[in-house]
């Protein structure tokens, strides 16, 4: 049985404290992420989502989209031979007077294989691939020249970077 305690001079009475007032809450769906420039907001904390391994998450409250899928890839593979990408390639001889001249390489399919297009560094046009001569096994290079009779070797540099001579 519970009985109400009455104040007293050793127990002073205790004033109502008033309840706190509970505003209901409204859910919204979040935005899609390509409306708001790749961000949407967390439903929950209204945070902007954080897009993780496969979905969008809140890292304030640990929400996670699960209705957010991905747009289809559409385009080319980025291989390295559909990229496209020209390298430019620095001379790494012992000439003093070719130190500053780069030839441009480009990677290219023939056949089943990728191969380097080489665009020559004293006449600009196509160089083609030549073989090699066998006494030097142990150098890594492949060589090239044009219909003007220019030579270039593309070998490895001191860093593994692809220079020629």
């Amino acid at each position: 049985m519970v009985t109400q305690a009455t104040p007293s001079k050793f127990l002073p009475a205790i004033p109502p404290q008033p309840q706190p007032r509970v505003e209901p809450r409204t859910t919204t769906a979040p935005r899609p992420l390509r409306a708001t420039g790749g961000r949407s907001l967390c439903p929950r904390c209204h945070d902007p989502l954080v897009k993780g391994f496969e979905e969008p998450e809140c890292l304030r409250c640990g929400y996670v989209d699960y209705t957010h899928t991905e747009p289809a890839r559409t385009g080319r593979s980025t291989n390295l031979v559909s990229a496209g990408a020209r390298y430019v390639v620095r001379y790494i001889g012992d000439s003093e007077r070719l130190a500053h001249t780069l030839a441009y390489v480009q990677a290219v399919r023939l056949r089943n294989k990728a191969v380097y297009e080489v665009t020559c560094p004293f006449c600009s046009t196509t160089m083609e691939q030549s073989s090699l001569s066998g006494k030097r096994r142990d150098v890594r290079e492949e060589r090239f020249k044009c219909s003007e009779g220019h030579r270039v070797s593309l070998t490895q540099g001191a860093n593994f970077s692809l220079g020629w001579k």
